[in-house]
């Protein structure tokens, strides 16, 4: 790598993205088969299912929907909006050249800009711009049919397949790469380092040999129990580079740069989180690319084929009781795109089958890479059962046949304008969880980067005094003297000072300095406010379990608190803002493959399928 500070090059990014590009086992995309019936399918059915295309077949149909005080400012958008792309274009003409120069002098030395040339710098950081104007004038994109009209959707959809050009209709998927910004040779990047004030790039707190690739799935419609326009799913596969690869000093090939390369965890999103799995346990092809399973109507993501499909539910909120209890009132009447009787009130309570997420078995289940996780019983599935694939491809025609799709590195401005600055992507609704997709708006984005910040830099100095306490030979039972100077960087004055003490630990920190006076008041003996004092005096004492004179065991609950709220605070918005906590900290571990051994004598009863194939 010939950057000086050993972040990826472009070109080294697109080897990675295109490497471990997935496989995806889908239902087939068909007119005449629907997601879902009315009532959703008892057992495992082989129906149609979206196929993700690309975000241009959303926005030709989509209606954009402004914030109250643009529409105040001009009323006509109301009845006469915009389309997304002539919005874009006048939030372009918007940025006058200063404004541009200011902010390509700014990101610079912005890792996720290495090694572009002036022109695609300027792109970039020009696309950045444009997005936060956008997300100041709009909140949705709307598709013209309300979310609920499912069968309608299915053929709106269709015809907008007939009608679009190949480009616009073309099967895709959107890749990305996310590195880590401390410099090798350290555990974790200073947060006040300059990368970070340069540079509003998340993982600051990772090393620069981890490396995040993600790929985004867009689908038209979400036609499961929650239904809703419009869907964004992702997986994130984490990898680490060798030293050798980091320091290399100049551009790497592909086979260089793929023999310096290790893959760790996989994170696949599903509803709300996701599950995560060791790459080992990982289903793969005989060429390596993992095996995305692809739920009928949810488009959730899951490792592996089961018969029984993978039991979820919709996220409940009172609205939805009051009106599932209204249900059983409004027996076989159809309300708000959904049938009301006495099953639906199941849909929220994990009985009904509409709440299970369907995956198609692999209709090339021995395509499996030496010591890939066998699924036996997915064999056995007859041929007019199994799904369909979608490969990438490389070539010009990528995603136009039905067995391939086009993998899109370059134009992600939708994805990012969604992800990372809110604009809501489908109808906003009332219901819980029936809205489209959408990150968060940039003000709470920023809100919570600065808050993890200031805990990163506060872990940093619990960590510090700890280092400094272990180097010392003392007995915790006695006095310590050198307490008062290897502390007082953590006094609550001197952290607000350095504007690092976020009011959700503040209850944390003085509860160390509570318990630890206790037993050592030599650690503070130049006087304490009376504003401390009273502060200190909330605390409650230990009980006989935790009572402890060591310092050691202080500034490590404390350390473990406060980075217990940082991955609390991280939760929202990091699969785009820090994708390793995501994986590492928010996905669930799946348990298909672990713990479950199968049995030797297989069988599978061709009662439970419906697809209309003989044994």
């Amino acid at each position: 790598m010939p950057d000086e500070r050993g972040y990826l090059l472009p070109e080294e990014r697109r080897i990675l993205l295109r490497r471990f590009a997935p496989v995806l086992v889908l239902f087939p995309e068909t007119r005449a088969e629907a997601p879902y019936p009315d009532d959703g399918d008892a057992i495992y059915t082989r129906r149609g299912s979206y196929h993700p295309r690309a975000h241009t077949l959303f926005l030709r149909e989509a209606r954009v929907r402004y914030r109250w005080l643009v529409l105040l400012r001009e009323p006509r958008l109301l009845w006469r909006p915009r389309s997304p792309e002539e919005e874009r274009e006048r939030a372009r003409q918007s940025i006058d050249r200063d404004t541009l120069q200011r902010a390509v002098e700014a990101h610079r030395r912005d890792p996720r800009y290495t090694g572009l040339g002036e022109a695609a710098l300027r792109a970039a950081v020009l696309a950045e711009l444009v997005q936060r104007r956008l997300a100041d004038r709009i909140r949705a994109l709307d598709l013209p049919l309300p979310r609920g009209r499912n069968l309608k959707h299915w053929q709106a959809y269709f015809d907008l397949l007939d009608r679009a050009d190949p480009q616009t209709r073309r099967a895709t998927v959107y890749g990305r790469v996310v590195q880590g910004l401390a410099r090798l040779g350290t555990d974790a990047a200073p947060p006040g380092a300059p990368t970070t004030q340069v540079s509003t790039y998340g993982p600051y707190d990772v090393s620069q040999q981890r490396v995040a690739l993600q790929y985004w799935f867009h689908y038209y419609y979400d036609d499961w129990a929650n239904r809703h326009e419009g869907d964004w799913e992702s997986i994130t596969l984490l990898l680490e580079l060798d030293r050798e690869v980091i320091g290399a000093g100049r551009e790497l090939d592909e086979l260089a740069l793929l023999g310096g390369v290790t893959v760790q965890d996989v994170g696949y999103s599903t509803h709300e989180d996701g599950f995560r799995r060791f790459w080992p346990d990982v289903q793969k092809t005989a060429d390596g690319r993992p095996i995305v399973y692809v739920a009928r109507g949810s488009s959730a993501s899951y490792f592996a084929w089961q018969l029984d499909g993978y039991v979820t539910s919709a996220r409940v909120g009172l609205v939805e009781r009051l009106l599932g209890w209204m249900g059983a009132l409004l027996r076989g009447r159809r309300i708000f795109g959904r049938r009301w009787d006495g099953e639906y009130r199941a849909r929220f309570t994990r009985r009904d089958p509409a709440n299970t997420d369907w995956v198609a078995a692999d209709p090339l289940p021995d395509d499996r890479a030496d010591h890939s996780p066998p699924n036996r019983l997915e064999r056995l599935v007859p041929p007019g059962c199994r799904g369909v694939r979608r490969a990438p491809d490389f070539g010009p025609d990528a995603g136009l046949d039905d067995g391939s799709y086009h993998l899109e590195l370059d134009d992600l401005f939708w994805l990012g304008a969604v992800q990372q600055y809110g604009v809501n992507w489908g109808e906003r609704f009332f219901l819980p969880g029936t809205s489209g997709p959408a990150g968060i708006d940039r003000r709470t984005r920023d809100r919570y980067r600065t808050l993890i910040n200031q805990l990163a830099q506060l872990e940093e100095l619990v960590s510090v005094a700890l280092v400094k306490l272990e180097a010392l030979a003392f007995n915790p039972s006695g006095p310590i003297p050198e307490l008062e100077n290897a502390l007082r960087p953590l006094r609550p004055a001197e952290l607000a000072r350095r504007r690092c003490l976020p009011w959700v630990v503040q209850p944390y920190v003085y509860t160390m300095w509570a318990h630890l006076l206790r037993s050592h008041p030599e650690a503070w003996t130049d006087g304490l406010s009376l504003w401390t004092r009273y502060r200190l005096s909330l605390t409650p004492r230990q009980g006989p379990l935790l009572r402890r004179d060591d310092p050691l065991f202080h500034l490590k609950a404390l350390l473990a608190m406060i980075r217990r709220t940082r991955y609390e605070t991280q939760h929202e918005g990091s699969k785009w803002d820090n994708p390793f906590a995501w994986v590492r900290y928010i996905c669930l571990a799946d348990t298909f493959y672990y713990g479950i051994a199968p049995p030797d004598d297989l069988t599978l009863d061709h009662a439970h399928l419906d697809c209309g194939a003989e044994g």
